[in-house]
């Protein structure tokens, strides 16, 4: 399909080394026609996005198991972000809460083969075989990929029907929730959301960089979004989508 690019005003910003960082960077694939609005410093360079990428370790996972495990989330002592824990956690509370401790043991579970073959499907770069799998779900050294790669990757799984039947509607259905009332709910809008903090990709470095990807509407996805906000959390970066998307 032929893509027509709008690019907006952020251009690549390099100064002797450093690269600057806008508030907010965006990036909005537009599904009904093909067309890319860039804002986004060096669109095209390989960062880290944190938890973002956590549906498509799911659907690696099930590549190779007739199911998805269900497990307790204990919190700090499990390597979760939430200290008192999630409790019981099934794929669709863990995608909507975004739990370490539920996706360390299904990246530990996971085929590199079924996992590179995923990201092949989804044109997104191949993780380092070197990554454990704390460094897969965006504990430690992450898995590097192009914003632009990320955003098309997100495209395709909205504009994917056939994983709405079988195990793999539950990826959706865990971003649906994830909106709804998991780390995304910030967003505001009926669709399909997931969020990442990740390691400054900036210089001078922040804290860290806060993601969401949004796919809108949930009843016939016609836009998605990734955002970045330099120097906070993906749950506060949803506080910029709606701004972003044209509501009906």
């Amino acid at each position: 399909m032929t893509r027509r690019r709008f690019i907006a005003a952020l251009p690549a910003a390099l100064n002797q080394g450093r690269i600057l960082p806008s508030a907010v960077s965006s990036l909005e694939l537009d599904l009904l026609h093909g067309a890319e609005k860039i804002a986004w410093t060096d669109v095209a360079r390989p960062i880290t996005f944190g938890s973002l990428l956590k549906p498509f370790l799911a659907l690696a996972f099930a590549k190779t198991h007739s199911r998805f495990p269900t497990l307790r989330c204990r919190g700090a002592g499990d390597r979760c972000w939430l200290p008192q824990g999630h409790g019981k956690q099934d794929i669709v509370a863990a995608l909507a809460n975004s739990c370490n401790c539920y996706f360390l043991s299904l990246a530990n579970g996971i085929d590199r083969a079924a996992l590179d073959e995923i990201s092949l499907s989804y044109e997104l770069a191949l993780p380092s075989r070197s990554l454990d799998a704390a460094g897969l779900i965006g504990l430690g050294p992450g898995w590097f990929n192009s914003p632009l790669a990320v955003a098309r990757a997100f495209a395709q799984l909205g504009q994917n029907r056939s994983l709405r039947a079988g195990i793999s509607q539950a990826v959706l259905t865990g971003m649906e929730r994830c909106a709804a009332y998991g780390t995304a709910r910030n967003v505001h809008l009926p669709c399909y959301a997931k969020t990442g903090t990740a390691p400054c990709s900036h210089l001078p470095r922040a804290t860290g960089d806060g993601f969401v990807a949004v796919i809108y509407p949930r009843d016939q996805p016609r836009l998605v979004l990734l955002l970045q906000r330099h120097g906070t959390t993906g749950a506060e970066a949803c506080r910029d989508v709606r701004g972003r998307i044209d509501l009906p």
